[in-house]
């Protein structure tokens, strides 16, 4: 008699139960998984689970999250090397641009003065006065910034007409003393070496102002070479004004 996959049968008195082919192919299968799901998750644990314990989902969460750990280190540092070199690049070459602008504006309000006055013994000595005032903004009053001063008679490209100090163009140091901010000092018209500037028309000069001046970078972090201008000839950034004459003389 078959009940629930299972035969009856008597023997010695007794009712015993047997299992048909059937159930015992389907508890085999079940032993077997149980077995096999046993091992995996032990060799799951041996994979996974760090030395100090943990679950297998907390070893592989750990592993994941060093990975990610690294690499965003790495990706940190990659950006803070060019976040610093921009911030300093904008540092650096705003001092730049700070001093070139107001050297450039310090020359044309010294040419236009020198424009002014012609060809009178003074104009030098009123053409470095002025570019002294202007220079008040810079550090220093621009000491160790700017090296030298050229005020000469240009061409029409706007070279100076002779060799500096010349005939056409007188050259004086930036060296501010208790008696005077210049060397030589133009006070003594005997120091002048440009005279005689044409303020007649139709033939009126044109005036030349040019400034040699140095620049020290703030910081090592760029790649950059001091601007030291130790000398005219040296290496040196210059800013360059032309003024034509005012007429001081009119014909008749």
């Amino acid at each position: 008699m078959h009940r629930g996959g299972f035969r009856a049968s008597e023997r010695l008195g007794k009712s015993r139960v047997r299992p048909t082919v059937s159930s015992k192919r389907k508890l085999h299968r079940r032993r077997w998984r149980c077995e096999t799901r046993g091992q995996g998750q032990r060799m799951a644990r041996r994979i996974h689970t760090p030395r100090g314990g943990g679950s297998v989902v907390l070893g592989w969460w750990r592993g994941f999250r060093d990975g990610e750990r690294g690499a965003s280190l790495v990706e940190f540092a990659m950006v803070t090397v060019l976040l610093f070199t921009l911030l300093f690049g904008i540092i650096e070459f705003g001092f730049v641009f700070r001093d070139r602008l107001t050297i450039a504006n310090a020359a044309q309000s010294a040419a236009r003065v020198g424009a002014s006055m012609g060809s009178a013994p003074e104009a030098d000595m009123a053409i470095l006065d002025s570019l002294a005032t202007s220079l008040d903004t810079l550090p220093n009053s621009g000491l160790g910034i700017v090296r030298y001063v050229d005020i000469f008679e240009a061409r029409a490209d706007g070279t100076p007409a002779s060799a500096c100090p010349g005939a056409k163009c007188s050259r004086y140091a930036y060296f501010p003393t208790a008696t005077c901010d210049w060397s030589p000092c133009p006070d003594d018209p005997a120091v002048v070496t440009w005279t005689g500037r044409d303020d007649a028309l139709p033939d009126l000069d044109v005036l030349g102002l040019q400034l040699g001046y140095a620049h020290s970078w703030l910081t090592d972090f760029l790649p950059l070479d001091d601007v030291t201008c130790l000398s005219p000839s040296g290496d040196c950034w210059t800013e360059r004004a032309l003024m034509r004459i005012e007429p001081q003389v009119f014909a008749p």
